[in-house]
């Protein structure tokens, strides 16, 4: 099976790279980014020892062609690429606008082109749900995105869906819940485990948003990498679904700001600001029918996740 990856420097990219490469049934894995993001330097990220399986093209996705994927002969796509920060597609809406959504519908129209027609699996996200109607939330809640970045994921996953429906193409979504792990961009619009762990190691404040009893359910990567790899060897049966996908486990802001403190021994103060706009109290997910079929569960408890996610921020910063 020859599988590719878009988005491949990115959190979900690196891990999946190599959770692929250590699958017997994978003979390739391709990786195409565009190295756009601040992080990782791409001569770091090139100069990484990824072994014969695993072949990187800088590439922006939205440019791959039904020549080029029909050359390469794939079997699968896995679609990560995508800005993901609520923060900045408000600042740059028309950059997320053209990147999530018009260059998935860009993907997904040349992957209609192709002629083995590879399986789609869409990383989607919680977000597109917005405020809670009911909890915990099912694949089948109502859709309410409350920032430009949820708007983008939403409409592109519609795009791949439509194109299940009316073409009887192969795809599949998975709705992620808040993932954190090595390889997150620790530059600009960062997410809340990422800004945690960085001033916790420089002694400065965490700053929480109104009380911090919000909670969120927090996956590791190297967790959802694999969620991404049992999808590929389930596509018969996963075909056309949508998919929630976290651990089922809730922690509060202030939970993991005090955890990320005593695991990193920082005596950093933790400081309380005015809720922001879009923000939902509580984001607890359910999984339907489809979930089993993943045969998926998490691996790694939330502290251990931490404490790798510390350990490379160490090791990527002079502390």
């Amino acid at each position: 099976m020859r599988v590719l990856v878009t988005g491949a420097a990115g959190l979900y990219g690196l891990h999946t790279l190599e959770a692929l490469a250590s699958q017997q049934n994978i003979l390739r894995v391709y990786g195409f980014d565009d190295f756009s993001r601040s992080f990782p330097r791409e001569a770091d990220y090139m100069a990484c020892r990824w072994g014969e399986k695993i072949q990187l093209v800088k590439q922006r996705f939205q440019e791959t062609t039904v020549k080029e994927l029909n050359s390469l002969n794939i079997d699968v796509v896995i679609h990560l690429a995508g800005y993901n920060s609520g923060k900045e597609s408000i600042n740059t809406p028309e950059e997320y606008f053209l990147n999530n959504e018009y260059g998935t519908f860009q993907l997904m129209q040349t992957l209609m082109r192709t002629k083995n027609r590879p399986f789609l699996i869409y990383a989607s996200t919680i977000e597109i749900y917005g405020e809670p109607v009911y909890t915990p939330l099912d694949e089948n809640h109502p859709v309410n995105p409350q920032n430009v970045h949820a708007v983008t994921k939403l409409a592109a996953e519609k795009h791949v869906l439509a194109a299940s429906k009316w073409c009887n193409y192969p795809v599949l979504a998975l709705r992620f819940t808040n993932t954190y792990g090595e390889n997150q961009d620790i530059c600009g619009y960062t997410s809340v485990v990422s800004s945690f762990i960085d001033r916790a190691l420089r002694k400065e404040p965490l700053i929480i948003y109104s009380s911090g009893d919000q909670t969120r359910d927090f996956l590791y990567v190297k967790d959802a990498a694999q969620a991404l790899c049992m999808a590929v060897t389930r596509q018969t049966s996963l075909e056309g679904t949508v998919i929630n996908v976290g651990t089922g486990k809730q922690t509060s802001i202030c939970e993991l700001a005090e955890k990320i403190k005593r695991l990193t021994g920082s005596t950093s103060e933790i400081i309380k600001l005015p809720c922001e706009k879009g923000e939902p109290h509580r984001t607890p997910i359910s999984t339907g029918p489809a979930f089993k079929l993943l045969a998926w569960t998490p691996q790694h408890t939330l502290e251990k996740g931490l404490l790798n996610t510390i350990s490379w921020h160490k090791s990527v910063r002079s502390i």
